[in-house]
Parts: C-alpha cells; sequence; structure tokens
C-alpha cells in the first residue's frame, strides 16, 4: 500500500511539473509573440516616420522660401521710403502674390493674419505722396511692430525650429 501511495504522489508530482511546465511554455511563448509584435510595430512607425520626413522634406523647404519672402517682402515695404521706386512697386504687387496665391497652400493663419496688416499699411503708405517724408515714415514707424510681429509669427511655424527644441530636451533628459 506504501508503494502504491509512493507511486500515485510521484505520479501526481509529475503530472503538476508537466501541467506548470505546459502552462510556463503556453506564457513564455506568448510573451515572445507580444515582444516580437512591439518590436514589428516600432520597425513599422520608423519606417512610416522616415517615409513621412522623406516625403514631406520639399514642402518644408518650399515652405521655409515662401516665408522667406514674405519676411523679406515684407521688410522691404517697412523701410523703403522711395514709395514710387521700382523696388517698392515690384514688392507690393509680390505682396498680393503672396497673400492671395502662396501663402494659403502652407496653412500658416498666423502669418497670414500679420501680412493681411502689413498689406493694409502698405496700401496706406503706397497712396502717401512720395513728397511728404514725414508721413511716410510715420507709417513706417506704424509698421515696424507688425513686421516684427509677422517675424515672430514665422518663427512660431518653423518646424525645424520645433524638431530641434524636442531633440534638445530629449538630449538634456539623458544627462
Amino acid at each position: 500500500m506504501e508503494k502504491y501511495l509512493i507511486a500515485m504522489i510521484s505520479a501526481s508530482v509529475t503530472l503538476l511539473v508537466a501541467i506548470i511546465g505546459i502552462f510556463g511554455n503556453m506564457y513564455l511563448a506568448n510573451q515572445n509573440k507580444k515582444r516580437e509584435l512591439l518590436i514589428k510595430k516600432k520597425e513599422i512607425e520608423q519606417q512610416e516616420t522616415k517615409f513621412l520626413l522623406e516625403n514631406l522634406k520639399g514642402f518644408w523647404e518650399d515652405q521655409n522660401q515662401i516665408l522667406k519672402q514674405t519676411l523679406s517682402t515684407a521688410s522691404i515695404l517697412t523701410f523703403n521710403e522711395d514709395i514710387v521706386s521700382n523696388e517698392f512697386q515690384s514688392e507690393y504687387k509680390r505682396l498680393w502674390e503672396l497673400i492671395y496665391g502662396e501663402l494659403p497652400m502652407y496653412d500658416v493663419p498666423k502669418v497670414e493674419e500679420a501680412m493681411e496688416k502689413i498689406a493694409t499699411l502698405a496700401y496706406k503708405k503706397k497712396r502717401l505722396d512720395p513728397k511728404n517724408s514725414k508721413a511716410v515714415n510715420l507709417k513706417k514707424k506704424e509698421m515696424k511692430p507688425i513686421l516684427t510681429k509677422l517675424a515672430l509669427r514665422i518663427k512660431e511655424t518653423s518646424i525645424v525650429l520645433e524638431y530641434s527644441k524636442k531633440l534638445q530636451k530629449r538630449i538634456n533628459d539623458k544627462e
């Protein structure tokens, strides 16, 4: 009877070890699958990010070029005191091309808003008597703060600047 009891206990322990082994293997296999899926997901996300960056690079370069031209045009219209010069007239025309033709494609409403204010003041400046230098200078003084606001709005829209700030934060967090 004692041998029978020992055999039963031994068989039960063996069965218990086998069951624990089976469930342990199932658990480990499940954990490995989850880890593999997580690695795959990260790889796909990295590929998507790389794809987006490669394809958006041209767009961002064009956007930065237009924003640079926008600031240049606004600066010339603000600081040029010879309102009948070819430069002033040419940039005045360029102002409207930017406002109605190019800026809307880049979805920069704060920049567009500042440019609308510059346009209003440039229109008033253009209509002044070119011989009245005092009035032209007053308009220039009125335009300067809006030009500064435009420059800040352009800076705020810089994706490269935003990315470099995030990168700097990551570097600082690691230190």
